[in-house]
């Protein structure tokens, strides 16, 4: 697992042992990231179930303002705190949050859709849960606000949200083998 670009380009992250966490591929974070473009560029970035950090490290080394990463493990949540000292992260620049990232995304939500902050929402939760379902769900029940840039979700399920163009948001989905991003953007 490694950084693929950014002032961090090329260093080498720490991997969880066993299979409890599934860290996102080089190749669908290139994926991932080529869809965002500039928009994480001085965004607040949510990294939900954030694993290892790959995602939001990759977010910091692009030019991200802040990262918030959330796992409901603490032992992930250390392992983040170890990449981020290995990359050399600014305190400041990132909070590690030990939390249900469903409820947090709840819980922030209002806040993010009412301000002009730029931020973005990334997230691969655990293959087989109901929870890549219920973060869709509950991002859709809010009207983006004008600070919303992107969200992109992970996750295997090819029938969990057709692709749509109509009211606040449009949605596409993206396949590399056999992880699927859903991208939502304002519409």
């Amino acid at each position: 697992m490694r950084v693929v670009a950014g002032r961090w380009r090329g260093r080498r992250l720490a991997s969880p042992r066993g299979d409890a966490v599934r860290p996102t591929t080089d190749r669908v974070k290139e994926a991932m990231f080529s869809i965002l473009g500039p928009r994480v560029q001085d965004a607040e970035v949510l990294d939900l179930c954030c694993g290892s950090g790959g995602l939001g490290i990759e977010a910091l080394s692009r030019g991200a303002r802040r990262v918030d990463f959330v796992d409901q493990d603490r032992r992930s949540l250390l392992l983040v705190g170890r990449n981020l000292e290995l990359c050399g992260a600014e305190p400041g620049t990132y909070a590690l949050v030990p939390a249900d990232a469903e409820r947090h995304l709840g819980e922030h939500l209002p806040r993010l859709a009412r301000g002009e902050d730029p931020w973005v929402l990334l997230s691969d939760p655990p293959y087989g849960t109901p929870l890549a379902a219920a973060l869709l769900q509950t991002l859709l029940g809010t009207v983006p606000g004008r600070g919303f840039r992107m969200a992109i979700i992970e996750h295997g399920d090819p029938k969990l949200v057709p692709e749509s163009r109509e009211g606040p948001w449009r949605i596409r989905n993206r396949r590399y083998g056999k992880t699927i991003l859903t991208v939502l953007e304002r519409g």
